[in-house]
C-alpha cells in the first residue's frame, strides 16, 4: 500500500477543528451570507488584550503585510527585513513598488540587531518587518531586542511590524502582549500554523490605541470582502478550540523539535535552535537530500538558486507521532547529503 505524501514543505499546522465544526463552517445558511468580520475581530481583540477599533481581521498574515507595504511604503518607500528571512515580506514590498534592503542574518545565529539599529539610522526606512520566531531559522527576538529596535524604529519614524505567526510554538523570547505595548509596534499573526486553518486565509494586524487611524487605513487598503464568510466563521470557532487541545498540539511539536534536532545533530549536522514547528539544517547536497526525501514521499523545504539560501533545508514537524515516526526512520538516509 502507497502512503500518502508527507508534506513537511510549508509550515502547515494540524486542523484543531472537530467535524462538527467544519461541518458547520461549511454549512447552507453561512455560505449565502455575505461576510462580516466585525465579530470575529471582538472576539480576537479580547483575546489579545487590545481595543476592536485597534483590530483588522486579514486573509491570512500575508494580507495584513502586504496592505502595510502598500500603505506605509509603496512607490518610492523602502522595506527593511533580514535574509534569510520570510521571503514574502520582500515580495511585499516588490508588489507594493517599494525599494527591499535586506540586513544579512547568520541563518544558524541570532538576530543582528545592532546591524538592524544600524540600518534602521542609516537608511530610515518606512517599514521594518521581522517574524519571532524567525522564519526559516526559528530563533526569537527577546525582549530587551525587540525594546531595543522599536525605540530605534521610534526615533527614525518607522513602523515596525513584529510578525507573530509562529509564536504559540515558542517557550521563550519576546510575546505579543511585550510587542503591543510598544508604541510604533504594530502585529501581525495567523491561524495557520497552531491551529491548522492554511486554506481558509485567517490572518490579523492589531496595534495599541494609538494605531487607531493607521488600522482604519489598512483597512481600506483592500477590498471589504478579503476574508470569506466560512474563513471567519472558522476563525470564530478556533478560538473556541479547549486550550489543552491547543496546547496538547504544541507540546507535540516541542518533542519532536528536540528529537529531531538531537539525532540530526549526532549525525553532525547544523540545526538551528528553533522555537517554531519547523527546523532549519545545513546539508552539503540540497538536491540530493530534497530527492532522497521526495523518494521516501516527504517533501522539505529548499530554495534552489536564492542567494543567501546556499545549502539551507527547512523540515516542517507534522505534530503527529505516526507522521513523526515517518520523518525518523528517513532520518539515517539523509546522512550521506548532510
Amino acid at each position: 500500500m502507497t502512503m500518502p505524501t508527507l508534506r513537511l514543505d510549508a509550515n502547515e499546522g494540524r486542523c484543531l477543528l472537530s467535524q462538527e465544526d467544519l461541518r458547520a463552517i461549511l454549512s447552507p445558511e453561512i455560505a449565502r451570507r455575505y461576510p462580516s468580520r466585525s465579530s470575529f475581530e471582538v472576539q480576537l481583540a479580547e483575546k489579545l488584550g487590545v481595543e476592536p477599533a485597534c483590530m483588522l481581521a486579514t486573509a491570512g498574515a500575508d494580507d495584513a503585510i502586504d496592505r502595510a507595504a502598500r500603505v506605509l511604503a509603496g512607490p518610492g518607500g523602502l522595506v527593511m527585513s533580514t535574509s534569510p528571512g520570510f521571503v514574502e515580506f520582500m515580495a511585499a514590498a516588490r508588489r507594493s513598488f517599494a525599494a527591499f534592503s535586506a540586513v544579512t542574518k547568520d541563518p544558524f545565529g541570532p538576530f543582528p540587531v545592532q546591524q538592524l539599529v544600524d540600518a534602521i539610522k542609516a537608511q530610515r526606512p518606512q517599514l521594518l518587518i521581522l517574524a519571532s520566531p524567525d522564519n526559516p531559522s526559528g530563533v526569537v527576538l527577546e525582549r530587551r531586542q525587540l525594546e531595543e529596535l522599536a525605540e530605534t524604529c521610534r526615533m527614525y519614524g518607522t513602523t515596525f511590524i513584529f510578525d507573530a505567526t509562529y509564536r504559540d510554538f515558542a517557550d521563550g523570547g519576546a510575546a505579543i502582549a511585550d510587542a503591543l505595548a510598544l508604541p510604533g509596534v504594530l502585529v501581525t499573526g495567523s491561524f495557520s500554523k497552531s491551529r491548522g486553518l492554511a486554506g481558509f486565509r485567517i490572518g490579523y494586524i492589531a496595534g495599541s490605541r494609538e494605531s487607531q487611524p493607521l488600522i482604519a487605513a489598512l483597512a481600506e487598503a483592500g477590498p471589504p470582502f478579503s476574508l470569506s464568510s466560512p474563513a471567519i466563521e472558522a476563525g470564530k470557532r478556533a478560538l473556541e478550540v479547549p486550550e489543552e487541545t491547543v496546547a496538547g498540539f504544541i507540546e507535540e511539536i516541542r518533542r519532536e523539535t528536540a528529537l529531531l534536532c538531537s539525532r540530526l545533530r549526532a549525525l553532525g549536522c547544523t540545526v538551528s535552535d528553533s522555537q517554531a514547528n519547523f527546523v532549519l539544517l545545513k546539508a552539503r547536497d540540497v538536491q540530493g537530500l530534497c530527492a532522497e526525501l521526495a523518494e521516501r514521499g516527504i517533501l522539505v523545504r529548499s530554495w534552489p538558486g536564492k542567494e543567501g539560501y546556499e545549502g539551507l533545508v527547512r523540515i516542517t514537524l507534522p505534530g503527529d507521532a505516526e507522521e513523526f515516526s515517518r520523518l525518523t526512520a528517513a532520518i539515517p538516509f539523509m546522512e550521506a547529503y548532510l
